[in-house]
Formats: C-alpha cells, structure tokens, sequence
C-alpha cells in the first residue's frame, strides 16, 4: 500500500502541468468551488511558507546584494514589456479594448505564486520571491505613469495597502518558517521531503478557484472567451520568452525566476483596476488572461526541456 502511495505522488509531482490543465474542466463542471476566492490569499502564504522551508535566509540576502540587477529586471518587466506591447498592438490596429487590456496585464507585478512556479521548475527561488516583492513595490508608481504616458488616464492607487497586503503576504511565511526551522526541524525535514506534492495542492486549488469564478461567463460565451484567448496567449508566450532573454547572461536556474516572474503575474491587481478604470470589457479581457495562466506552466516545461536537451544545465552556471 505504501509502494502504491508513493507511486501516486510520484505520478503527481511528475506531472504538475497536467493537473493544473485538469483545474478547467473540474472548474468549469463545478462552478461552486468559487467559494475558495476568500481563501487564496492564505493558499499563497501556504504555498510561500513551502518556498521559505527550502531556502537558506542568506540565499535572499545574497540576491538584494545585486540592486542594479533588480532595478534592471523590474524596469525591463514593469515598463519596457509593457511599452512594447502597446507599439506591437498599435502597429497591428487593434481597437483601445484590446490594448488597454494587454498594456494593463504587461504592466502587472510578479505573482506569488509564481516562486511555486519556479521551484515546480527547479529555478532560483529566492531571486523570484526577491523580484515578487520589489516588482509591487514598484508597480504601483509604473502602471499610473505608464497609463498617462500611453493613453493619457490617470489611475490612482492605494499605495499603502497594496504594500501592506505583501507584507503580509511574504513576510508571515518567512517568520513562520524561520520559527519553524529552529523548532520542528524533524517535521520540516519531513515536510521538505514532499514539498513539491504540498505546493500543487494549494496550486491547483487557485487554478481551480480562478476557472470556478469564471465558469458562468466562459460556458455562456464560448466564442468570445476564444476570440480573447488568441489574444491574451500569444502575449503570454511574449512574457516567457522576454522574461530568458532580458537576462542572458544570467545562469539557466536565475533565467527561470525572471521569466516566471513576468509570466505568472499578479492578474488580481490588475482586474481591480480594469473593473474601477476602464471599460467592462477591458475587465473581462483581463479575467479570460487568468485562463492561460493555470496551463502556461506546459509551455514553460517543454522549453526547458529543449534548453537542457541542448546545453547541459552545468554549462549554464
């Protein structure tokens, strides 16, 4: 029975794109699994009090000792991504829906979840978690600036709760694992043991969550939810491949926080603000984006796969 558990789990932490990819149509046929929408803030610190039980506190400390690497990554992410998305989508005469949409989901800060991301794909953890926090620090000063410059709205932020709100976030999952080190060394050994299984979980329940919110919209409007979708995904794939190629020099393990960082962003942030400043139907662009967001993780795999087919991974640090 033990043999055939372990077989179970294995399966499991072998193929997390497949179970984050089975989330849409278990959100789709069980829409009231939306009740979990009050619970995700404590999946994320669940999913981050996981990270911080692998990491060393002086593997952090090692990566904010490279502040012009940050401000660099973050200014490439928050302002040069979002920029050049606009100039593609100006050029390509999409309507002002459509652009706002894409520029307001470019302009988005790193998303927690995305250090999950990074671990499920052997990256650097504590880069991606540095970044998660810079990235909202930063965000709410470049997504106002850029909508002025661009299209000339302004967008007021409430600065101090977005920063409260990572506070809490990040700094509550890394005291608790601190403590949790220090006290319960055998149990977090045992924790460690299986922490890719503990970090799918509350994964897929997010995933879940997201299609379950969405469910009533995407069975009631199949083909406009697929016109949004060749939309939004190709700027997904945008985001995954900028995030390996604005740092290429970095080694392959920092090239996975980065580009993780930029594709799983923070798409809660940016519904708050389509739904309070632009047209209902930038919000709605913006909620159909979450939908690639629970099967970008395929994508993300396949092309490691081909980049350590081709370079071993030793080569890369």
């Amino acid at each position: 029975m033990k043999l055939q558990n372990n077989q179970v789990i294995n399966f499991i932490e072998n193929n997390v794109p497949l179970f984050l990819i089975i989330s849409i149509p278990l959100g789709l046929l069980f829409p009231y699994f939306a009740f979990l929408r009050n619970y995700i803030t404590y999946l994320l610190m669940i999913v981050l009090f996981i990270t911080f039980l692998k990491m060393d506190i002086l593997e952090i400390v090692h990566h904010i000792k490279r502040p012009m690497l940050l401000l660099y990554i973050e200014g490439m992410s928050l302002i040069a991504a979002p920029i050049i998305v606009y100039f593609i989508l100006t050029l390509l005469k999409f309507d002002y829906i459509v652009v706002a949409a894409l520029v307001l989901l470019a302009a988005a800060p790193a998303g927690v979840a995305s250090s999950a991301m990074t671990a499920l794909t052997s990256g650097e953890t504590s880069l991606n978690v540095i970044i998660i926090f810079v990235s909202h620090f930063i965000a709410p000063f470049t997504i106002p600036f850029l909508f002025f410059i661009l299209f000339r709205k302004y967008i007021r932020l409430d600065y101090f709760n977005v920063l409260i709100t990572m506070a809490k976030l990040i700094l509550i999952p890394l005291v608790a694992s601190f403590l949790s080190k220090q006290f319960f060394k055998e149990k977090i050994n045992l924790v460690k043991e299986r922490s890719s299984l503990l970090t799918i979980i509350p994964i897929f329940l997010i995933s879940l969550t997201i299609i379950s919110i969405n469910a009533p919209f995407i069975k009631s409007n199949p083909l406009q939810v697929a016109k949004y979708l060749l939309i939004v995904y190709p700027e997904y794939f945008f985001f995954m491949i900028f995030g390996f190629v604005i740092v290429f020099w970095l080694n392959l393990k920092e090239k996975i926080a980065v580009s993780n960082s930029k594709t799983f962003t923070n798409v809660s942030i940016v519904m708050v603000l389509a739904f309070e400043f632009f047209d209902p139907k930038v919000a709605l662009i913006i909620a159909i984006a979450q939908l690639p967001w629970s099967t970008m993780l395929v994508p993300v795999n396949i092309m490691l796969k081909l980049i350590r087919k081709k370079v071993p991974e030793n080569q890369y640090s």
